[in-house]
């Protein structure tokens, strides 16, 4: 005969503990939002940490997480599951953030480089390759400043502020798909002053 396990009253308390944790963060009491913290960051840190591979980012993005938590705690309905479990939920969704924000700095940096240069593993950098890569540099920051101001800020946001589209539409107030036509014919002009100025 199969029996079943249910869970023991620690797990139920600590659920209940957390529950009424958030309520009072969502009242702005601080005292609960530091006992949250001490109770729980060990555990988004390395719940971050295993997404994100890098300390500095998953520090940054912890930071972050509990910021949104201090904001957010309102919206958290016991209904939908257990707060640490939504906390978790909101954690990783910001390290997928992090790490898309990464991606699109590399792609922006990749798109403005040219033609790759021609390297040989065996040879250091010459001084020449490093004056080359500082001019490109200078060209993509010129064509940046060329930009409308509302497409400048969207990729200044995007690109070099980490921030995802999702977020960006948030500060600026704006519908996300005029964000992301902003950035993409933005960067599509980059392009274009990026040839014109070379």
């Amino acid at each position: 005969m199969n029996s079943i396990t249910l869970p023991s009253p620690e797990v139920d308390t600590a659920i209940e503990r957390d529950v009424e944790l958030l309520r009072r963060i969502a009242l702005k009491d601080a005292s609960a939002f530091h006992e949250f913290h001490r109770l729980h960051a060990g555990l988004l840190f390395a719940t971050l940490s295993q997404v994100l591979n890098d300390q500095h980012d998953t520090e940054d993005v912890l930071q972050d997480v509990f910021v949104m938590l201090w904001q957010k705690a309102h919206l958290y309905e016991p209904r939908k599951g257990k707060p640490l479990t939504w906390l978790t939920t909101l954690a990783r969704n910001r390290a997928i953030d992090r790490i898309r924000s990464r991606q699109r700095r590399s792609k922006l940096y990749s798109d403005f480089e040219g033609e790759s240069k021609f390297t040989q593993p065996e040879f250091a950098e010459s001084a020449a390759d490093s004056l080359a890569q500082g001019e490109r540099s200078k060209l993509v920051r010129k064509a940046l400043y060329q930009l409308r101001p509302d497409q400048r800020e969207a990729i200044q946001l995007a690109y070099f502020g980490g921030m995802s589209q999702a977020d960006i539409a948030r500060k600026l107030k704006q519908p996300i798909g005029t964000v992301k036509a902003r950035i993409r014919r933005g960067v599509s002009r980059m392009g274009d002053l990026v040839k014109g100025l070379s």
